[in-house]
């Protein structure tokens, strides 16, 4: 995994203070990390100079801009756009520098020119207002064009929280710099910042990077429930328990996906069932299910059977609780047990801090805030939340876990109960749960790749059956 920041101008101090760089030098780093890869991505032409378009706003991103273009004027014909009326002070410097080495302005993008690479830099991480008609505007133009786009640390238009305000450079390349920024990975910002890079500004970054309490995962992360040990049977992984209510399909589906994870036993918890033979069914939970996932598809309960359903609940060794129950107040009582994972959508998410008094939040504001929201319902409760997104995010105690792998084809019913049921499986199989909450949402993501169809065609069956294809990487 790797560590994220919110912001990162106080490394940028620490390394000017702590290590004796200067800011010039951290500049000419940015420059030189924007440079190589606009050079890695278009190669020398023999038939014409590829042209390099960079969009300059008033402060440092700008002035990164700008070095950039004075470094590749040897072999692109270099422009740039003044997006701001003033410039910061190291940005006027590098304009002269630029403009000596033969960088030209234009003095407008609407110019006939058309450009091989755009650079996005008028806007950084600290931006944080709603942008004007001008540069709304301008943005729209810049997306239009079939250049190749590269974004400066973030693309401009994205907030500290990763929101569009207005609009946002669509980039097919972030040159982030120093160390990964919290921005980059909310869930609006997937559709902005394209491949992400962290650009070195001068020293290793274990030595720039401080401590965090946010961390991306990766692939290496994923860790599957191999058996190594093989004088064993079904008891030694596990008997997890699914409960069935009014649409009895997700509570198949989680089942599915649990056995298919590894656990040893699946049983299918309700009346009038007819599930698959790989599942056994039950009209009762029973003392020897030992872990459930409850509240997919469930719908609503009487009294006297959320008493009999919760009473059972709260005597097992490890639950995950998803959708439906959600929505009830009695299970803030569970989400007290460090041996409890949740699984809320945002919508399902706002309910749960509503039911505990942090706020009231609609699903897009929950959207916007993720990441806080998140780690203070973490350090409300005992249990690992799995805020599920397209960046979901896994977390107990303060600390956040992303996760970028997931993809468009999971938006589809039955995706979350599969989820669901990974993660039960794995707990079963002694995993304790944030880790099966890290790999879970992994398996559940990387398993979606697996299957080569359209994005659209993707359904739950078609992620467990990517579950059996899995290999660490």
């Amino acid at each position: 995994m790797k560590k994220l920041f919110w912001d990162t101008a106080e490394l940028d101090a620490r390394a000017v203070s702590e290590f004796g760089l200067s800011t010039e030098v951290l500049m000419q780093n940015a420059a030189n990390a924007l440079a190589r890869a606009v050079r890695t991505r278009l190669k020398k032409s023999s038939t014409k100079r590829r042209k390099i378009l960079g969009v300059v706003g008033s402060g440092n991103n700008g002035a990164d801009v700008l070095a950039a273009l004075r470094l590749l004027g040897d072999k692109f014909d270099c422009f740039a756009f003044l997006a701001s009326d003033k410039q910061n002070e190291t940005s006027k410097t590098e304009l002269t520098r630029a403009l000596k080495c033969g960088v030209n302005l234009i003095s407008n993008l609407t110019q006939s020119d058309e450009f091989d690479c755009i650079i996005d830099g008028i806007f950084g991480t600290g931006f944080s207002r709603k942008l004007d008609e001008r540069t709304i505007n301008s943005i729209n133009l810049l997306n239009a064009k079939s250049a190749y786009k590269l974004a400066c640390d973030i693309p401009s238009g994205l907030d500290k929280n990763g929101v569009p305000q207005g609009a946002a450079f669509k980039a097919d390349t972030t040159v982030t710099m120093g160390a990964l920024k919290l921005a980059l990975y909310n869930d609006f910002a997937k559709d902005f910042v394209g491949r992400i890079k962290v650009a070195n500004l001068g020293l290793p970054r274990e030595l720039y990077e401080t401590g965090t309490s946010f961390y991306k995962l990766g692939r290496s992360d994923l860790n599957l429930p191999f058996r190594a040990k093989q004088n064993v049977n079904k008891g030694d992984f596990g008997h997890v328990f699914v409960v069935s209510g009014e649409k009895g399909g997700a509570a198949r589906i989680a089942g599915l996906a649990a056995v298919t994870i590894g656990a040893g036993l699946v049983s299918v918890v309700g009346e009038n069932l007819n599930v698959e033979p790989v599942l056994m069914q039950s009209e009762r939970i029973t003392p020897k299910m030992r872990v459930g996932a409850v509240g997919m598809g469930l719908g609503e309960l009487d009294e006297a059977q959320k008493d009999e359903l919760f009473s059972e609940l709260k005597t097992k060794d490890a639950l995950v609780i998803d959708a439906d129950l959600c929505y009830e107040p009695r299970t803030l009582e569970l989400l007290n047990n460090k041996n409890v994972v949740v699984t809320p959508h945002p919508k399902e998410f706002a309910s749960l801090l509503e039911l505990a008094n942090l706020g009231k939040f609609d699903a897009s504001a929950v959207q916007k805030n993720r990441f806080k929201l998140a780690q203070i319902f973490s350090r409300n409760f005992k249990c690992v939340l799995v805020l599920k997104g397209a960046n979901t995010l896994i977390a107990q105690g303060g600390e956040v876990y992303v996760m970028t792998h997931g993809s468009a084809a999971l938006a589809k019913g039955g995706s979350g109960d599969a989820l669901s049921g990974i993660v039960a499986g794995l707990l079963a199989q002694g995993y304790d749960p944030l880790n099966a909450a890290i790999s879970g949402t992994l398996a559940h993501a990387l398993a979606a790749r697996e299957i080569k169809i359209n994005d659209y065609a993707l359904t739950a069956a078609d992620v467990i059956k990517g579950l059996k294809c899995l290999r660490k990487k």
